[in-house]
């Protein structure tokens, strides 16, 4: 190996981590976002037992954007392609990312504020606040928009990997798999979208855009069947 050839493979590492370094500060940027959207620093007990409210919207919230992150971070342990292609999409998740965390964050508290209006009878303080089902309608589309973005980036990302990368047999199994949950995502946002298009005025089937997100359930499982069987093939 030439003494260029060496240093560009070292540029390309560095750039390579630098790259890394930077996508998993984005994501806990988004992190801290949601931790601290909409609430101030607490100045007593009850401040703060008012903002422990919010752990179960956090909690659901910190686990959806993790399967993103956690999905990239597959990518890059696996199947990296130093191109600008690759990078063009790992830096596109981040911006969808960024601007995911907010109706993100607003949709699980305003559901776990529902969920604990109708047991207690009253709303949540510091909740956000749907006053109509249009503003309702438009929060479900900006989700699904944004979830069906960063699910988007991910399956091209791993789609342009099987096209360009030379893989073991295993990891391209393993990729076609993650490849197929994130079609699947795409379809069950693209889903989610028209129903909340549809939904009438009266509040009939409010529900249902944010129900069919339980679909996702089925298309993990059915991607990691598939996977399983053609492990097995393979042995």
């Amino acid at each position: 190996m030439t003494d260029l050839q060496h240093d560009t493979g070292h540029a390309g590492r560095v750039e390579a981590h630098r790259l890394d370094g930077f996508i998993d500060a984005a994501f806990a940027f988004a992190v801290s976002v949601l931790a601290i959207a909409g609430a101030e620093t607490p100045h007593s007990l009850h401040d703060l037992l008012l903002d422990l409210d919010r752990i179960p919207g956090f909690a659901c919230s910190f686990y959806t954007l993790m399967i993103f992150w956690h999905r990239h971070v597959l990518w890059r342990d696996r199947f990296r392609l130093h191109d600008g292609i690759s990078i063009a999409l790992s830096l596109a998740l981040v911006f969808f990312a960024l601007i995911f965390v907010y109706p993100l964050n607003m949709l699980f508290q305003a559901l776990f504020s529902s969920i604990y209006d109708s047991f207690a009878h009253t709303s949540l303080p510091n909740e956000p606040m749907i006053g109509s089902m249009r503003e309702l309608r438009a929060l479900y589309i900006c989700y699904g928009l944004a979830y069906a973005c960063m699910a988007g980036c991910l399956a091209m990302l791993y789609r342009h990997t099987l096209r360009r990368a030379s893989m073991a047999h295993v990891d391209r199994i393993k990729a076609r798999e993650t490849l197929y949950v994130q079609l699947s995502s795409i379809m069950v946002a693209i889903a989610s979208l028209v129903s909340a298009l549809l939904i009438p005025d009266s509040g009939a089937w409010s529900w249902l855009p944010g129900c069919l997100y339980a679909l996702l359930g089925l298309t993990y499982w059915m991607a990691g069947h598939w996977s399983r069987k053609a492990l097995a093939q393979a042995a």
